[in-house]
């Protein structure tokens, strides 16, 4: 597909005041911001407020969030519980030297609801949370050396910064996939730490994880590989990789930062596999910075600071009152039936999309579980990062640029995530303009 410049030049026309920020901003920024993964061709919107299911940029243009701060917002902007607790707290403090009471019910509520989680302790991101799994599993086995998925997404620490959004060019071959540096910067020493294997592919992924199962101190994993794409693990898969650890004494990690989404528990509840230690984050803080990371007592216990600790773990703002409170209330207010409805109006919105391509004869596949979904224009099944990777970029640009234009904010790659906000005439609405561009560009 050749690039159309129709919907780039009606996104630059819509968002001028945008632009003009954004140029401001690059004095300041490297790239203009803080995050790379919110810069988008030519340059981001800059939004000046939210509210429920929509956000309105510097140029008062109203879109409908179906990404909701990359899965964050899972009962929409500005949640009227946690807007009024959180201002009554702030009158209270944002922070103390000391721990505070709102941290014990938002870990006694994961506690409760987790199947992996004996003891949990708070981070500010799901970067600090998957590194702190990583350094127990590291601590406790005695060994180094880990695996991690292909294309699996785990923050920004150098153990992680491995073989993510890579060329499959570069990637080796799919029987034998290479550790790749996701980013410069990486000590060269980094990529011989990591064993990668290819997700969904069981009999390969087992073949490679059975060759370094001595030296194997952990195995992490989204059981939903989540920003590349919002696909999937198969049972097979990771049964297979539960198997593995237990029967070699390997920490098996869940990184349930994006999937937790799925239901109170987890997709560690979904599938009914329980690993040793999960990183969690996203939605447990309300909206506001979180982390969390917790698994099995004896584990956990390493950091125990009246018995050592074994592995240190600090952060001023960690398990702060605003955070806890925010998140113990977005908890008490997801329930059972919260999360089913969220599922029944995803299902509405892919099987949609689906049948809108089916009658303009374009191939896609509509991946994700729960609350999650993925769009990718491809006419095979997608198990992996390597299946994604054969999409057509064009096309998936087109289509955000469009869908922006219509008033519908995804995520560049076309994922997102509905929160209760959400309703029939949203995803309605979601569905004209989805033909409606992809009529325009195909």
């Amino acid at each position: 597909m050749e690039l159309d410049n129709g919907e780039l030049n009606r996104y630059i026309s819509l968002t001028p005041k945008s632009k003009t920020a954004w140029e401001e901003a690059r004095k300041y920024f490297p790239g203009g911001d803080s995050r790379n993964s919110i810069f988008w061709e030519p340059y981001p919107i800059f939004v000046q407020s939210a509210k429920g299911a929509k956000v309105t940029d510097v140029d008062n243009v109203e879109r409908l969030d179906f990404i909701n701060t990359m899965t964050t917002m899972i009962f929409g902007h500005s949640y009227a519980p946690v807007m009024d607790a959180v201002g009554e707290q702030l009158s209270k403090g944002v922070g103390y030297n000391a721990p505070n009471l709102h941290q014990i019910r938002l870990a006694e509520m994961l506690c409760d609801r987790v199947p992996s989680f004996d003891l949990v302790r708070f981070t500010n991101s799901g970067t600090e949370a998957t590194l702190n799994t990583i350094r127990a599993a590291r601590a406790f086995t005695g060994r180094t050396l880990f695996a991690k998925v292909e294309g699996g997404y785990h923050g920004t620490h150098d153990a992680v910064s491995v073989s993510v959004r890579v060329s499959v060019d570069q990637a080796g071959d799919r029987n034998h996939p290479r550790s790749v540096a996701n980013t410069e910067g990486l000590p060269p020493e980094i990529l011989d730490q990591i064993v990668i294997i290819p997700f969904n592919e069981t009999d390969i992924a087992s073949n490679i994880l059975n060759r370094h199962k001595d030296e194997l101190a952990a195995v992490i994993v989204e059981p939903i590989m989540g920003s590349v794409g919002m696909v999937p693990a198969t049972y097979e898969f990771l049964h297979m990789l539960r198997k593995f650890t237990e029967e070699n004494g390997i920490i098996l990690i869940f990184d349930e930062v994006i999937s937790y989404r799925v239901n109170d528990g987890g997709c560690q509840k979904y599938y009914n596999i329980t690993p040793d230690l999960t990183s969690l984050g996203k939605i447990i803080g309300g909206g506001f910075p979180v982390g969390a990371f917790g698994g099995r007592k004896d584990i956990m216990d390493l950091y125990d600071p009246t018995t050592g600790p074994k592995v240190s773990h600090a952060g001023t703002f960690n398990a702060n009152p605003v955070t806890m409170l925010a998140g113990s209330i977005t908890l008490h207010n997801l329930t059972n039936d919260v999360y089913d409805s969220l599922s029944t109006r995803t299902e509405l919105l892919k099987s949609g999309i689906r049948k809108i391509c089916l009658e303009l004869e374009v191939p896609v596949q509509v991946t994700g579980l729960g609350s999650l979904f993925g769009i990718h224009f491809l006419d095979h099944p997608i198990r992996n990062y390597r299946d994604i990777a054969q999409g057509d970029p064009i096309l998936r640009q087109q289509m955000f640029w469009g869908l922006m234009n219509e008033g519908v904010l995804v995520a560049p790659n076309l994922v997102g995530a509905l929160s209760t906000e959400i309703n029939e005439s949203e995803i309605d609405v979601f569905l004209k303009a989805f033909r409606d561009v992809l009529e325009r560009v195909q």
